[in-house]
């Protein structure tokens, strides 16, 4: 092995390193949240819908002190509670419970009739029409994201529909991207990996870490920075699942 080969070597050893896969356009907050936990960004590389992002940090060793100081301190506080329980264990608690009082009862105001104008009623816009979920084509997750990651996106067209089952994760990471539209993250690859997906902000609300889906999903166009490009995921139908 050359030194250079050697010295590589030492240096990796010297780090973890990890890698995701992330939306373009939510690079920034997946970056802050890698450096939060001590990360270091040592390569990105951009694609047309992805970017992937290299992180490193120095390994740590194991350290036995402060394992010795908190059991320490833990067998100062049992010693303490200990004889605090000793003390305090036989005396009766002779406080009376405080006497009910009656509620006072709370009389609405009689509504009056309002002297405003009636304001214009507004016409709601034209929905577009529901899509025909018995035609989406039932797929896993991993499956969808390597066919978005593979050339042509696996023969993916706009308007196709997917049906899929996963769990919801990195619910910190969930925003209103560049796209102006809200995302939701599925696990992908065991967590290694996540499948980004348009969702109505409002229903999300309701979702945590762990919240095990089954979607629609409709491949649709976005633009980014004036840059219109296909391959996107849009939740057109989602049930909780228990």
């Amino acid at each position: 092995m050359t030194d250079s080969g050697v010295r590589a070597e030492a240096e990796t050893a010297k780090y973890d390193t990890g890698s995701v896969q992330t939306v373009r356009g939510t690079e920034k907050p997946m970056i802050a949240k890698w450096e939060k936990d001590g990360w270091e960004l040592v390569t990105q590389s951009v694609g047309k819908l992805r970017s992937e992002l290299v992180f490193r940090r120095p390994k740590q060793p194991f350290q036995w002190k402060p394992l010795a100081i908190i059991g320490g301190v833990l067998a100062v506080l049992f010693t303490i509670i200990g004889i605090m329980a000793s003390i305090t264990g036989g005396e009766d608690d002779d406080t009376p419970a405080p006497a009910d009082t009656p509620s006072a009862r709370v009389i609405a105001p009689r509504d009056e009739p309002s002297t405003e104008p009636d304001e214009p009623v507004e016409t709601a816009p034209a929905k577009e029409p529901a899509p025909d979920l018995s035609a989406a084509v039932p797929i896993t997750v991993d499956e969808l994201l390597d066919k978005l990651n593979s050339a042509g996106m696996g023969g993916i067209k706009t308007g196709d529909l997917f049906k899929v089952t996963g769990e919801l994760f990195m619910s910190d990471l969930w925003m209103t991207g560049a796209t102006g539209d809200y995302l939701v993250m599925l696990k992908a690859q065991g967590g290694a990996q996540d499948l980004t997906v348009f969702a109505e902000e409002s229903e999300a609300a309701s979702w945590t870490n762990g919240t095990k889906v089954e979607m629609v999903l409709r491949s649709e166009e976005a633009t980014i920075d004036g840059e219109t490009s296909g391959g996107w995921l849009r939740a057109v139908s989602t049930t909780v699942l228990p």
